[in-house]
């Protein structure tokens, strides 16, 4: 008994730099922010206790329903076109591509826009779209089509732009899991295949994805949950503009509290958001246990 507790104590010891960590810069902030959130705290820095007022604002807000619009069809157009190319680049890089050379050498290609920083990245990207002659783009649209007119492809496409834009960043991630479970399927179902005569579109339909798909929910889940969090590209490249026609949920926690120094409006937008990301971890844990017992 003495022995358990000691190493309980020395275990305790071991954690306890980590939780300190834990505790200051995750659990502290947290309860900050939801206290926060039922102030009326401004850029003049005063604690006056608002009860529900700042849900209220956000409920009775007319751009709050533009702006959940904007955030379900961005996750959901974004999540579903990244699992797609995920698979196709994985199966693609795994299972018809044999030699490891030409695999990896794909995968690294893949894997530079998400290693590249945020901001040289968005510039790229301004600088591919840039609305004159000089952009990239008009620059070859220019050289093919003689006559043809600049166009301004941000303002014109925003939403696609952003689309476009994190979806090649979340490429990477999802095809290296993928890859790495199409190679943890046992040879042999590969060879019984053949050997029934299966094409090769049923061996990916019947073999490949049904022993993936616990890999495919997680991915689905990771791509929601940072696509709820994440606005780094869509504050750099458009800024929720034109006339909030890219302002997600996430950028418009930013927007209230930093740019209009609406502390305590920010902060409720952030809990309702912190609210729906754990609503939605629970459909997924659940829709995980379905899909376990389904499968025993």
């Amino acid at each position: 008994m003495k022995n358990t507790r000691n190493k309980n104590i020395q275990g305790y010891a071991f954690l306890s730099p980590f939780l300190i960590l834990i505790s200051l810069f995750y659990i502290a902030p947290s309860v900050l922010t939801i206290v926060m959130s039922f102030t009326s705290l401004d850029g003049a820095f005063i604690w006056e206790w608002d009860g529900f007022g700042n849900y209220l604002k956000i409920f009775k807000d007319p751009n709050t329903v533009i702006i959940l619009r904007n955030t379900v069809v961005y996750i959901l157009v974004t999540m579903v076109l990244t699992i797609i190319l995920d698979l196709f680049i994985a199966i693609m890089t795994t299972y018809f591509i044999k030699e490891e050379k030409w695999s990896s050498f794909f995968k690294s290609l893949i894997m530079i826009p998400m290693i590249t920083p945020s901001v040289v990245y968005s510039v790229l990207w301004i600088w591919f779209l840039d609305a004159s002659e000089a952009g990239f783009i008009n620059r070859i649209l220019i050289s093919v089509f003689k006559g043809a007119e600049p166009v301004n492809w941000i303002a014109r496409y925003p939403f696609v732009v952003i689309i476009i834009a994190q979806l090649v960043v979340s490429l990477a991630y999802g095809s290296i899991i993928f890859s790495s479970a199409i190679k943890a399927i046992p040879d042999n179902q590969f060879k019984a295949a053949h050997v029934d005569g299966a094409s090769e579109w049923e061996i990916v339909k019947t073999i490949i994805i049904p022993n993936i798909s616990s890999h495919i929910r997680f991915i689905a889940m990771w791509e929601t949950l940072g696509l709820m969090t994440n606005y780094i590209n869509i504050l750099l490249l458009t800024n929720g503009g034109p006339l909030n026609r890219t302002e997600v949920w996430a950028l418009s926690a930013y927007h209230k509290a930093f740019v209009g120094q609406k502390y305590g409006y920010g902060a409720a937008i952030s809990v309702l958001l912190i609210l729906v990301v754990f609503m939605i971890m629970l459909l997924f844990k659940a829709t995980g246990g379905i899909g376990r017992r389904r499968g025993k």
